[in-house]
């Protein structure tokens, strides 16, 4: 207020009403910084979080197509879409909090935003109790996988890596993906071959890809392990949707998961200038 007053008092101008919006008022900047320092007390007291999941809402799930009207798309209800995905939502937290699907959970902290095209999307992060906690690469491969499965073997799970958790392709299979940046994927995909999972110091561990020979092909692209986006198998088949499961490695990148949670809406500047009467320009 004090800026505005003396910028006001410069320029000989009145400065007007001033409004603060509170960290009360959800999506503001001072409600997402509140809520990041809220997200790092909770770090402090139970440590750093353990998974970090991405959710993204899908327009053809049954309970979205079922109740469009004829002539209807998902994207002319964002009603109706972003009705099912909370509750989606509400039954994932569920599922990892009351039934443990990936081990006992103290907390869980959450944001949903909107993508571009319209769809919501959940970014979660959850702190797992220490028995839970994936301490090794046996435990990290029974919670997270990235390679196509056998399609005789598991031929659901099979059909939703397909549809959901393949990356692009991108790189030099489609250099004008919307990923590449500078002649380069910006997720770092393809990634290489690994044939078991390794821990990484500086992010996330380096995940089981083995070279095994089983492929799909999306659109006219061949791809293997490789592009796939890590996934846990049991949440994959029951949301059929994008979900992304990672496990967080390091203290290191704490503060960045969590700031990316809470960086708020894309947002646009506007400024309302006079218009230039045409007298006053010519003279």
């Amino acid at each position: 207020m004090d800026h505005l007053a003396n910028e006001a008092e410069i320029e000989g101008l009145r400065p007007g009403r001033v409004i603060i919006l509170s960290s009360s008022f959800q999506g503001t900047p001072r409600a997402m910084q509140q809520n990041y320092q809220d997200a790092m007390a909770i770090v402090r007291k139970y440590g750093k979080p353990d998974l970090f999941i991405t959710f993204t809402c899908n327009p053809t799930w049954r309970e979205i197509k079922e109740q469009l009207f004829p002539g209807q798309t998902p994207s002319d209800r964002p009603d109706l879409i972003t009705r099912v995905f909370k509750l989606k939502v509400n039954e994932l937290i569920e599922d990892i909090f009351k039934k443990r699907i990936l081990g006992r959970t103290i907390v869980n902290v959450f944001v949903i935003e909107f993508q571009k095209r319209g769809l919501p999307h959940c970014h979660m992060l959850i702190i797992l109790t220490n028995e839970y906690k994936p301490k090794d690469e046996n435990h990290i491969d029974r919670i997270v996988c990235s390679e196509i499965p056998d399609h005789v073997q598991f031929p659901q799970l099979y059909e939703c890596v397909r549809r959901h958790m393949i990356h692009g392709p991108c790189g030099t299979l489609n250099p004008h993906s919307p990923c590449m940046e500078d002649g380069k994927c910006s997720k770092e995909f393809p990634k290489e071959f690994q044939n078991v999972t390794m821990a990484n110091k500086d992010g996330y561990p380096r995940y089981r890809r083995r070279d095994n020979g089983i492929t799909m092909t999306i659109s006219k692209y061949e791809v293997d392990n490789r592009w796939i986006v890590p996934y846990n198998p049991y949440l994959l088949m029951k949301y059929n949707a994008h979900i992304n499961v990672e496990i967080c490695a390091t203290v290191k990148s704490i503060k960045y998961l969590f700031k990316y949670i809470y960086k708020g809406h894309d947002c646009a500047n506007i400024k309302l200038e006079r218009p230039i009467q045409q007298d006053a320009a010519a003279q």
